[in-house]
């Protein structure tokens, strides 16, 4: 514990607490035989009827005893005064001295948490500076110091805390080179990135391209049906707007076969249709426009 250059004497006490009531004993006074009287005096008059005649010496009783038990009173409150002045003196005193002896423990206490949350703060600094080297030499520039949750204590020794620090890093080493390895890894690493835990970004990104498959064989679907409806539309429109009716037979000077009329439905895309038309106006199969 450090002074001040003046040398100061720590003041001590060597005795032990003492409290007590000097003179302890009874209260002399003549209560009990106030108390006897008084009792008598009750049962007296408890088998007295009063009259008209003795009314007024009862009301002159009434005033003595009120009187009386008001001197009984007076005599009570002056002794407990007594006894209680000194009671409440020593209670004032002792509660002083615990006032202070707190005031002395908060002092003694600062100063202790002070010294503990410098060294603490000592530590900290080199593990943080330490942290700051071991991502120079591993490139893992996406981490940060307080991601590696250390416990920082007095009682920890800086040596292990390193230690954890180390372990920190290869493992995040470890858990790169198995996403390098990996189908979809820039999506795995992005994850990975933002919670330091590798079997929940490959589910993660596992589920997302699960729904993008789903949601991309729906789109499929519909684009297929959409096509498909899109076909049978063309096609019956077409096959009302240009049915193909073969000419009638008629004689030439040359003998000719004989021909037929057929109708017909065709399917197809718009380019193939038209192709199908003009192949079949070449050959004199339906009328030319």
């Amino acid at each position: 514990m450090e002074s001040n250059s003046l040398k100061i004497i720590k003041p001590t006490f060597n005795g032990q607490i003492e409290a007590k009531i000097s003179q302890l004993g009874t209260i002399e006074s003549n209560m009990t035989d106030v108390k006897s009287f008084v009792e008598q005096l009750k049962n007296y008059y408890q088998g007295i009827k009063f009259n008209e005649n003795s009314l007024k010496e009862a009301k002159e009783e009434k005033a003595k005893i009120n009187k009386f038990k008001s001197e009984v009173a007076d005599y009570r409150k002056d002794i407990i005064k007594q006894w209680k002045e000194p009671v409440d003196n020593f209670e004032k005193s002792a509660k002083e001295v615990e006032s202070l002896l707190t005031e002395t423990y908060d002092i003694i206490n600062n100063q202790v948490s002070a010294y503990d949350n410098q060294k603490k703060q000592e530590k900290e600094n080199n593990l943080r500076d330490y942290f700051k080297e071991l991502q120079e030499s591993t490139r893992i520039d996406f981490v940060t110091f307080e991601n590696a949750n250390l416990n920082i204590t007095l009682t920890a020794t800086e040596k292990a805390l390193k230690e954890q620090l180390r372990v920190f890093f290869d493992k995040i080493k470890t858990d790169l080179e198995i996403i390098d390895t990996m189908d979809n890894k820039i999506e795995i690493l992005a994850e990975y990135k933002t919670n330091l835990d590798l079997k929940k970004s490959i589910l993660v990104v596992s589920e997302r391209k699960e729904r993008e498959a789903e949601e991309l064989k729906r789109q499929q679907e519909l684009a297929k049906q959409k096509e498909e409806e899109s076909k049978t539309t063309t096609a019956e429109n077409l096959s009302n707007e240009d049915e193909i009716i073969a000419p009638k037979e008629i004689k030439q000077e040359q003998e000719e076969e004989k021909k037929y009329t057929m109708t017909f439905k065709v399917s197809g895309t718009m380019e193939q249709l038209k192709e199908l038309k003009e192949y079949l106006k070449e050959r004199n199969l339906i009328d030319n426009e």
